[in-house]
């Protein structure tokens, strides 16, 4: 399984109406080609929409996106599609766990964290353990969903999503996790396998229900 991790800088005062046209419009021509689309985000400064999608393979990629890219209902809209985004980042990635999936488990949370860490040379499949093994059931016995965790096809970054209930959920368990005994006996080594941390704070945003 392939995911895409997908982030798009929408041009100031045009994130409410590219959120309509995206679930709207963009969802449904998507999944009509056979793309899953996992979740989507806003960023906490609604300036950036974060989104994922899946396929089964590099060949799914290849094959789905041309058909997509190349379908008369994407000539149709694409140019309003672009007139509202300034930039785009596609970050390829496969899960860092075995899965059926894409490892991407969507819950009723309304706030994310999309947390990118970029791990030092060699140390990757060491992280993916400690991680896996050690972090998760620790942050899991906080109350803290683990909704995902990717390493990206250059196997430096790896790419996880945890998510709460609301700002207040995020404030508290985040201080816990950070008090906790469990986590001061990990905190130094998990900091030696990484370099670079970068945190994104998001809000989800829902899929429209398509009428049949």
């Amino acid at each position: 399984m392939i995911s895409q991790l997908r982030i798009y800088t929408v041009n100031k005062g045009m994130t409410d109406q590219w959120v309509k046209h995206f679930t709207e419009v963009l969802v449904p021509m998507q999944e009509k080609q056979g793309i899953k689309i996992g979740g989507m985000w806003v960023n906490e400064d609604k300036n950036q929409f974060i989104w994922t999608r899946s396929f089964a393979d590099a060949e799914d990629v290849k094959a789905k996106e041309a058909a997509f890219y190349g379908s008369s209902d994407w000539a149709a809209t694409v140019d309003h599609t672009r007139s509202h985004i300034a930039r785009t980042v596609v970050q390829a990635m496969e899960s860092a766990v075995k899965t059926d999936g894409d490892g991407l488990t969507i819950g009723t949370e309304k706030v994310s964290q999309l947390r990118m860490y970029t791990v030092n040379g060699g140390m990757m499949d060491q992280w993916v353990k400690l991680f896996s093994e050690t972090l998760v059931p620790l942050q899991e016995n906080l109350g803290m969903k683990i909704d995902a965790q990717w390493v990206n096809e250059d196997k430096n970054q790896f790419i996880w999503i945890r998510s709460y209930a609301d700002d207040d959920d995020l404030k508290a368990k985040e201080a816990a996790f950070g008090a906790s005994p469990d986590w001061q006996v990990h905190r130094e080594n998990a900091g030696s396998h990484l370099a670079r941390l970068d945190v994104i704070k998001m809000n989800a945003v829902a899929k429209v229900a398509v009428k049949a």
